[in-house]
């Protein structure tokens, strides 16, 4: 018997999949959360936008709420799971992990919303990713000398 073609699936997508399977009662398995905040950094992302991102007003993110009433940038896996919200944010726009944790201040993120592998990524965690980013950055730069 020969397996049936496996669906190539991004590798965030996957990280998210894989976390979500293993998730018990206490909530996520550390290294899954792991994977998942690599991925992301390592990945393309789509974002929707309300806004053409190539006029004056720029990006305009779709956003939900958190239980508490904050705002949270929702991002995709996929253009088409982004594009799914096409009546709110018609404009779909691919970027990064990296970029948006050094653009987005003091903002979680979800990822996927409304998905079964939905992921919330806190305020938190995105000023930790964006420490780390910028010390590797520092690291990265080539020392001026006189």
């Amino acid at each position: 018997m020969t397996e049936a073609p496996t669906e190539n699936v991004p590798d965030l997508q996957q990280a998210l999949k894989d976390a979500t399977a293993n998730r018990t009662d206490e909530g996520f398995l550390q290294d899954d959360v792991t994977n998942v905040l690599n991925a992301f950094l390592n990945s393309p992302v789509y974002v929707a936008s309300s806004e053409d991102p190539q006029g004056e007003q720029g990006t305009n993110l779709l956003m939900v709420q958190d239980n508490e009433g904050n705002a949270l940038p929702v991002l995709f896996t996929t253009p088409e799971a982004a594009g799914e919200h096409k009546e709110q944010a018609p404009h779909v726009v691919q970027t990064n992990g990296i970029t948006l944790v050094q653009s987005l201040k003091d903002v979680g993120v979800v990822l996927d919303p409304m998905s079964d592998h939905q992921f919330l990524i806190p305020a938190e965690q995105m000023g930790s990713m964006r420490s780390f980013v910028e010390e590797r950055l520092a690291e990265a730069e080539p020392t001026q000398e006189d």
